[in-house]
């Protein structure tokens, strides 16, 4: 039993159930990733596989976060190191990912992506279940069916498949497929605007760009293609969802009355707590079990009406977060797991592009929600970060040597 369990296969199948999970069962995301770690650990050749990570510019600037999060424990206040250090260990979620670069198969890579596409299809038909009152949940409302997730990460994950859907739909060369890409696309677009999440409507029209202008430059055509869209589908939207047409009123009445009780009021006043306790601790930050409890004091001091933003338990502001917590060393420190990824050469030009949607959407998104902390995105971010290094190592060993 142990020797069938040390099969690849069966490692690289966990991977794609996992794949599967992740839009799907929080439950099932901990069960496969766990799983996912322990077959890893019982490879023939992981000491080889654990010695390889050590050597990527991507997996040096995590573990460069990490270490000064948890150095960061050191100017933490006692009472809150508990805190800090539960804070810290939330970074299990990403463990798959290196048991993805290392263990993927290139074959299974494409089947990965196949994988989540379906778990978001099964999350998308109860989501549209919700809103037809097909299905019902307690807790969720048809007016914002967001069925497995909060609305604001289920609309990053709608966009980053919608993301996905086009660069498919526009490299495929066959007609069948396009119009299987299509659908899907049509109806996660829909998906998005009967939600409430106005992270992901917002970041719907960067990614939309960014994928154009990926794939015909920047000219005539993708200029007025980019025009027409990003005009046409925001303006169906407020016409045909009422949903959508209620929030854009009402964060044009929230940004020109600022009030700190609001989604977005909140996410200013947390802005400005941050801002303050920043320039106060520039360079180290207050320390990872300390940055609610400085946020309290601030608010406490400058802000005492604003008792909404006092109760928020993070900064919905990933960089504020890691600015706050190690200062400009924390703010930097994240900021270089994005560049090193962009900067990871990917020759095939799909999963090139998917690495520009993977870091666009969870950076973006990063400046309205604890992207890099919360166990959804962590888990999304490992699956994908996993299959482009997979890839990247693929191309890496299949290239020619030179003499």
């Amino acid at each position: 039993m142990t020797q069938a369990l040390k099969d690849p296969k069966i490692i690289n199948y966990v991977i794609l159930l996992y794949a599967f999970s992740i839009p799907l069962s929080l439950e099932l995301i901990r069960a496969l990733a766990i799983a996912i770690i322990i077959l890893w650990v019982m490879q023939p050749d992981f000491k080889s596989k654990a010695a390889s990570i050590k050597q990527n510019r991507f997996f040096i600037s995590i573990g460069i976060l990490l270490l000064i999060l948890s150095v960061s424990l050191l100017w933490t206040d006692g009472d809150n190191i508990k805190f800090g250090v539960k804070y810290i260990t939330r970074y299990w979620y990403i463990l798959p990912m290196f048991a993805i670069y290392t263990s993927m198969d290139k074959k299974y890579i494409p089947l990965a992506l196949s994988a989540f596409l379906a778990g978001m299809l099964v999350s998308e038909l109860v989501s549209y279940g919700i809103f037809f009152n097909l299905i019902h949940i307690k807790g969720i409302a048809d007016t914002d069916p967001s069925p497995f997730m909060h609305h604001t990460l289920y609309s990053v994950f709608l966009v980053f498949t919608m993301g996905i859907l086009l660069n498919q739909m526009i490299t495929s060369g066959s007609l069948k497929h396009n119009i299987v890409y299509g659908i899907f696309f049509t109806t996660i677009t829909a998906n998005l605007f009967i939600n409430s999440g106005r992270t992901g409507q917002f970041l719907f029209l960067f990614i939309l760009v960014l994928i154009l202008f990926r794939q015909y430059k920047l000219n005539l055509k993708s200029l007025v293609l980019s025009l027409t869209l990003l005009i046409a589908i925001p303006s169906l939207a407020f016409l045909f969802s009422p949903n959508f047409k209620t929030r854009m009123i009402e964060t044009y009445h929230t940004v020109n009355t600022i009030s700190y009780t609001t989604s977005i009021g909140s996410r200013i006043g947390l802005n400005i707590a941050a801002k303050d306790i920043f320039l106060q601790h520039p360079l180290l930050g207050v320390g990872v079990g300390d940055y609610l409890s400085e946020k309290d004091k601030i608010v406490e001091q400058n802000y005492p009406e604003r008792t909404y933003v006092k109760e928020l338990v993070h900064y919905h502001n990933q960089f504020a977060e890691f600015a706050v917590i190690a200062g400009i060393l924390g703010l930097f420190s994240y900021l270089s797991i994005f560049i090193s990824l962009i900067k990871t050469p990917i020759k095939y030009s799909r999963m090139d592009t998917i690495k520009y949607i993977l870091v666009s959407s969870i950076a973006i998104a990063s400046l309205s929600d604890a992207m890099f902390h919360l166990n959804r995105p962590l888990s999304l971010f490992a699956l994908f970060a996993g299959l482009l290094l997979a890839q990247y190592r693929h191309e890496q060993t299949d290239a020619p040597k030179s003499i």
